[in-house]
Formats: structure tokens, sequence, C-alpha cells
């Protein structure tokens, strides 16, 4: 797994970015038995297996930075991860190219990626707000900008059941802009969030704290 990318983000979190190139096996060679095993199970089709299995790999590397003694992770009842027997936070995303984590000590982080495609400009509607529609119109870019951006924080929040179109805002932006400001609203809660966005091969890569 070649590192692409390390980088420190706002002072306390960390993101790793790596390009998945190896088999199953050799993934399975290299992470050992530090992984959840229940987790693992509910895992079926081969290249979602390769990621998820890269996507703990890389979360034991990351975690062995920090001197954290890394034994696995798992999911509360809405999906989001976290380390056992730690309570460092952390977000994973993952494409068929790319895995990235990113993983902050203190306090709550979520994290996307996701490449060009036009399957963004098809649905859009389903995921921007009117003024959001507008302002990103068809433009590539912005559309994968706008979706990960609220998927990372999405993530960040950690519940299900959020509107990404009613509930997640992220105020206008250009397309070289490498911070973005996100507000997820639901019920009586409100998280605001500033948002990192990174680009590679296509891919947008958005960290939300």
């Amino acid at each position: 797994m070649p590192l692409v990318h390390s980088e420190m983000i706002e002072e306390s979190s960390t993101l790793l970015l790596w390009k998945l190139t190896e088999t199953e096996t050799e993934l399975r060679g290299n992470l050992g038995n530090a992984y959840n095993p229940e987790e693992l199970s509910a895992v079926s089709h081969p290249q979602k297996l390769r990621e998820w299995l890269a996507s703990r790999l890389l979360i034991k590397i990351i975690a062995e930075r920090f001197g954290i003694n890394y034994i696995g992770t798992y999911k509360d009842e809405h999906g989001k991860a976290f380390l056992i027997d730690n309570d460092s936070h952390i977000s994973i995303t993952h494409t068929f190219d790319f895995v990235a984590v990113a993983i902050n000590p203190p306090a709550a982080v979520g994290i996307d990626m996701e490449k060009m495609d036009a399957k963004l400009q098809r649905t859009s509607k389903k995921y921007l707000s009117q003024p959001e529609f507008e302002h990103a119109g068809d433009e590539m870019a912005l559309l994968c900008m706008y979706w990960c951006a609220k998927e990372a924080l999405y993530k960040l929040y950690g519940k299900k059941k959020i509107s990404f179109r009613d509930s997640i805002y992220i105020e206008p932006f250009d397309k070289d802009a490498v911070s973005l400001k996100g507000r997820l609203t639901d019920t009586e809660t409100v998280v605001e969030a500033n948002i990192t966005v990174r680009w590679f091969d296509h891919h947008c890569l958005a960290i939300a704290l």
C-alpha cells in the first residue's frame, strides 16, 4: 500500500491516504489478527473485502503512530466506526483506487472521498438544497466537493436518517477552495464544522472537524 499523502489537519487530526494495490491475500497477511471478526464476516463482495481489509490495515498503521495498541474496530448502532479500547476518534473512507483514514484524539472527525462521476450530475437535486443546486450547476468539481463535504459532515455527526438536501448546508465556495464551512441541523442539534478539501487524481477528499 504505497502512501500517497500524509497530513496534519488543524493541529489535532492526522490524515493518511494510500493507493490500494494489494490482493486480498497480501492484505490479510499484513493485517494479521488485528481486526474484528464479526465485522469482517459481514463483508462478502471481493472488492469490498479488499477495501475493508485495507482500511483496517491503515487504521492499524495510523494508530501505531499515536502509540495506540490497535486490536480492531467496532461499529455503533448508526454504523459509525470506533477503536476498541481507545477513545480516539476515527473516520474511514475507501474507493476502488484509494483508502483513507483520519484520526482525531480529542473530538469527532468525518472523512469522505469520491471520484468525479456523471452520477453526481444526475442525482444533484437529491443532495443539494435549491441555493446549492443553483450555485453548483453542472460543474463536476463543485458537485463532487458538495457531496464529499456533506458526507464528511454526516460521518462526523455519526447518526442515520439525516437528509443531505434539507439538513446539511455548505456555504458557497469556488472550485479552488481548500477550506469550506458546513452546518448540520437535526431537531434541536446544530453541528458546525470546518471542512478541508484535497484533490488526488480526479478524486475529491473532504475532512470535517
